[in-house]
């Protein structure tokens, strides 16, 4: 049986903090939790819930939708007959946003930036649960309620008290803390043990696929040239940030062009001139190497270095029992609810705004 580490089970959320309003507590517990976790988090999040997606998929074409804490975009793409906007706190989630091709903006969930009545739709998916106190949680349904016309269509979803999968909350203890623990670092010399990750939906809305793949031809050709003369200088100790030489071909492809050839000319010389060094010493190595087959190295010497332990981040929920989603709907008096549900340890509910005032 394996025992879990205890920095990665739920603990109880310490609510009584006179010294943090209800807003720097949410800073401290969510957005900078989401702020330092955002590219993993990410790479975790790209199936659509099937609930959301026979949502998006009832709407009729056209239509204009709001996606209220819309995380790296996984949901903007799903029906490309339909024009959406993403919002959420998280920078770094909003960037990945961008980099799908995705219209999505940085802002706050209880003041979105947009008209009142602009929406025909809107989604807020796993996000309500987040905010500190039960006058928040409505005021953020109050807020995408303002923003969709009278006769739309939201859906919320949060997570649940009674949830029954992985995670094991106590069912007396609605405020918690959900610990993160980012990717850790396989140790050197050993494979890492972690599966790969499905391809993101990352086709922007109204884009077909196959219009997509040739716009993008020339990154993954300047992305191939790139990996070919990494392998050739590894043995130079030249050493680049993989990251940034992504960012750098797709923000300024002839500067890196122009870079690539220059270590690719750097590499060439340097591998010339040592050919004859390594010729002339040819018999120093062959010695070097029977040393060393007779004095073989021990385990400890060929063991690999520790793998660093992961940081692991506390998220703030408000784990919400059955019927309380539906009675902060009730609260608002300008909505009904149309239909409700549980899946995937969430309940959720499809709001009709009936009224603005």
């Amino acid at each position: 049986m394996t025992t879990k580490n205890p920095l990665h089970i739920p603990s109880a959320f310490q609510a009584d903090q006179p010294d943090l309003t209800p807003e720097e507590k949410e800073q401290q517990y969510v957005h900078s939790v989401y702020q330092a976790i955002a590219p993993h988090f990410s790479a975790t999040r790209y199936k659509p819930w099937p609930v959301v997606e026979e949502f998006l998929n009832t709407m009729p074409a056209g239509y204009v939708g709001a996606d209220v804490g819309c995380g790296n975009g996984k949901y903007i793409g799903v029906n490309d007959k339909l024009f959406m906007v993403g919002s959420d706190r998280s920078s770094n989630l909003i960037s990945i946003c961008g980099e799908r091709g995705h219209e999505a903006m940085v802002c706050d969930g209880l003041a979105l930036p947009y008209r009142p009545q602009f929406f025909d739709f809107a989604i807020s998916i796993a996000v309500i649960h987040h905010f500190i106190s039960p006058e928040r949680r409505v005021a953020a349904i109050e807020e995408i309620l303002r923003i969709v016309r009278v006769g739309g269509r939201v859906l919320i979803f949060v997570w649940a008290l009674e949830q029954t999968g992985k995670r094991d909350f106590d069912k007396e203890t609605q405020d918690v803390f959900v610990p993160w623990a980012l990717a850790k670092k396989p140790a050197e010399g050993k494979k890492s043990t972690e599966p790969k990750k499905p391809k993101a939906n990352t086709r922007p809305q109204g884009v077909k696929k196959k219009d997509r793949k040739k716009s993008s031809d020339h990154i993954v050709d300047a992305r191939h040239s790139e990996s070919v003369v990494t392998e050739e200088l590894s043995e130079m100790t030249i050493q680049e940030d993989h990251t940034d030489n992504q960012a750098n071909i797709i923000g300024d492809s002839n500067k890196v062009s122009n870079s690539l050839q220059d270590q690719s000319s750097t590499a060439a010389d340097s591998l010339s001139s040592s050919s004859a060094h390594n010729s002339t010493t040819a018999t120093s190595a062959a010695a070097a190497a029977a040393s060393a087959e007779s004095n073989p190295p021990t385990n400890e010497e060929n063991a690999p270095a520790p793998a660093a332990e992961a940081p692991v981040y506390n998220r703030y929920y408000h784990l919400f029992h059955k019927g309380e989603l539906e009675d902060l709907v009730v609260q608002t008096n300008k909505a009904s609810i149309v239909q409700q549900g549980y899946d995937r340890d969430n309940w959720w509910c499809i709001l009709e705004k009936t009224r603005n005032e």
